[in-house]
């Protein structure tokens, strides 16, 4: 009895031993299993992680859909290299860059290296087309009294005249128009800056108010408010009376002068003058709101070209050469210049070699000047842009 109870005991301890044993056995074949099962995903987030990183590197930069990225980041498209033909109106953007309105192309130039020029607005077709897209896949229709200027943040704005708009055109390239395309007469009134209708004076001028607002010169004066505005500021249909009329001008000036206001200027003292009215006046609105006339000055058939100066004085051009009207009303001579303008127009075997300004003129922060003149005045030999440097050096940018 003794030898079969051992035998039981050893057979349940070899039992319970084996028992153990399948008890580890699947412990460890759990652990093995669930080892496995981490690795597998640790290698798979690996993998991921490699296919990520490698996909980003193979992305182009900037590769937000055009549909939700800003205006601010598109690329602006840019214009082909021209020659001018008949440049007028034109302007020297804050960086220093001149831009020059090329009338018998009917496009926007800008002054590139080594004296060339690139197209920015305009295909070289009149018309109008492509508000909301690209400047240069636009038609524009401009004219000799078209004005242009280059606020601050680098947005161009022009008189389309014939047009009968004031377009933009943005940092991007895109170009819109900002004043124009309505049908409500302007007059003395403030109204919404697309309503208005710009039909029956046209427009032309452009300038920056001392308060960086937009002035427009559309027949009458208006200023582009930053609500989207256009807002009367100078100018009357109603005649002087006879006891102020001087014939084809008045003296002192009066409402009715700026009627036919054609280019605008602000000095340093925010007082105004226009160029145009009868007789090729030049005219003045002070920042106090007195009006005075100044005299006649006669460009290239046209009223003299007038720009801001940045020491705060007026420059005009016309065909007796440039002068500089100052902030206590003083009108002078800048001394030399028109002799080396009409010593650099010169052509062998024509005559005469006058330079006759009016067309144009802009001056840049640093004091250069540019002005241009075209032929067909019985004066100028050449259609050219000049530059005048601060010593007054001329040299010729372009000639046709």
């Amino acid at each position: 009895m003794t030898k079969l109870h051992d035998v039981s005991i050893t057979h349940s301890i070899e039992e319970l031993e084996a028992g153990a044993l399948i008890k580890e056995a699947r412990r460890r074949q759990r652990r093995h299993r669930l080892v496995v099962a981490l690795t597998v995903i640790l290698l798979i987030g690996v993998a991921i992680l490699t296919l990520l990183v490698v996909g980003a590197a193979k992305s182009p930069p900037h590769s937000t859909p055009p549909a939700t990225q800003t205006r601010g980041t598109t690329i602006p498209a840019v214009g082909a290299l021209v020659v001018p033909e008949h440049p007028y109106g034109m302007t020297v953007a804050p960086n220093g860059t001149l831009y020059v309105i090329d009338v018998a192309q009917d496009q926007i130039l800008r002054l590139v290296a080594n004296d060339k020029f690139r197209v920015v607005a305009g295909t070289g077709h009149r018309g109008f087309t492509g508000d909301g897209g690209q400047a240069i896949d636009a038609r524009i229709n401009v004219t000799q009294q078209s004005g242009v200027v280059v606020a601050k943040s680098g947005t161009i704005y022009f008189a389309d005249s014939a047009n009968n708009r004031v377009r933009e055109i943005l940092p991007d390239g895109v170009i819109k128009t900002v004043i124009g395309d309505g049908a409500r007469a302007l007059g003395r009134r403030t109204l919404p800056a697309r309503e208005a209708s710009l039909k029956r004076m046209g427009v032309s001028g452009l300038t920056f108010g001392p308060n960086g607002d937009l002035y427009v010169a559309a027949g009458y004066v208006y200023r582009l408010n930053a609500n989207g505005s256009l807002q009367w500021v100078v100018g009357s249909s109603k005649l002087p009376h006879l006891s102020t009329w001087r014939g084809i001008y008045s003296n002192p000036g009066v409402q009715y002068d700026f009627q036919e206001s054609s280019r605008i200027a602000f000095d340093g003292k925010g007082n105004l003058y226009m160029a145009g009215g009868g007789a090729f006046g030049l005219y003045e609105r002070t920042a106090s709101g007195k009006l005075r006339f100044l005299g006649v000055f006669r460009g290239d058939g046209n009223a003299a070209s007038i720009a801001p100066e940045s020491n705060g004085d007026v420059l005009i051009s016309y065909r007796f050469g440039l002068f500089q009207i100052h902030p206590s009303g003083t009108i002078t001579s800048i001394l030399g210049v028109g002799a080396r303008l009409n010593a650099a127009l010169r052509v062998k075997g024509i005559l005469p070699h006058m330079f006759i300004g009016g067309d144009g003129v802009a001056v840049a922060p640093n004091g250069t000047i540019y002005v241009d003149t075209n032929t067909g005045n019985t004066f100028t030999p050449v259609t050219a842009i000049l530059k005048v440097r601060p010593n007054g050096a001329v040299k010729i940018v372009w000639r046709s």
